[in-house]
């Protein structure tokens, strides 16, 4: 082999290297962390949830270790890159997550989604309120279902109370599109338990996009994951946030 030879072998190997690396690289970093939230009351014996002084201590750390809150809507255009890229999901409606938002989230415009169960909403004491939701949005934040009264989409409820099976999907979905003037196509199961009909109702009634809960990473674009209908999450409790956290 010539010295010339040699050197453009050399040159196509290193080429090949970098390719590969590359590739990895962008394999890896096509990700987003989608973390679920519950209330922010401050006691210590619920084991999801903390107090607000906690929460903006979580947040402090996602963003100190460089990572980006992103909106749904981001995520589901395509557009999102990198491997540090968090969603904030707050399930359920409870008031304190309002206080959360506005205590932590809106004064760094850091956006959230809202899984909301209407049924709950302006008629029990520890729900937010329509107004509430309303300016939340106006502020940036986006919402999903979490069905009507947060029972779980199963063989049991369709067997037994078809009528509350359907109204969990459909009377969500239609409630809070005209109490908040937008389209409602991502649920989030209560409880995070994904079933076959259950799915089924939800690809029958418009939705596009469903969570539940699974301890690992959603991957980018959202077509790269097996079933968009069964998106993971990570619960965030008082057992596992150091560690969760931690490994960022």
């Amino acid at each position: 082999m010539t010295v010339r030879s040699f050197v453009n072998l050399t040159i196509f190997c290193a080429i090949i290297l970098v390719g590969f690396m590359t590739m990895a690289v962008s394999i890896q970093a096509a990700q987003v962390h989608i973390l679920c939230y519950h209330t922010f009351l401050g006691r210590p014996k619920i084991d999801t949830d903390f107090s607000i002084t906690e929460f903006k201590s979580h947040i402090r750390i996602i963003e100190n270790k460089g990572y980006r809150f992103r909106t749904f809507s981001e995520i589901r255009s395509g557009t999102v890159t990198g491997d540090r890229n968090i969603l904030l999901v707050i399930d359920d409606g409870n008031r304190s997550a309002y206080d959360a938002t506005t205590a932590v989230l809106k004064p760094h415009h850091i956006p959230a989604m809202f899984a909301i169960y209407p049924g709950i909403i302006n008629t029990r004491k520890f729900a937010m309120t329509w107004a509430q939701l309303r300016e939340l949005k106006d502020s940036g934040n986006e919402f999903a279902s979490h069905g009507y009264f947060h029972e779980f989409l199963n063989q049991k409820l369709k067997d037994k109370r078809p009528a509350d099976f359907d109204k969990e999907a459909v009377l969500s979905k239609k409630i809070l599109e005209k109490e908040l003037g937008i389209p409602i196509d991502v649920y989030i199961y209560p409880f995070g338990i994904c079933t076959a009909e259950g799915k089924a109702l939800l690809k029958s009634s418009g939705y596009k996009y469903a969570m539940t809960i699974r301890s690992r990473v959603t991957l980018l674009p959202l077509s790269k994951n097996p079933n968009p209908l069964e998106l993971p999450r990570t619960m965030m409790t008082r057992a596992t946030a150091k560690s969760v956290l931690a490994t960022l």
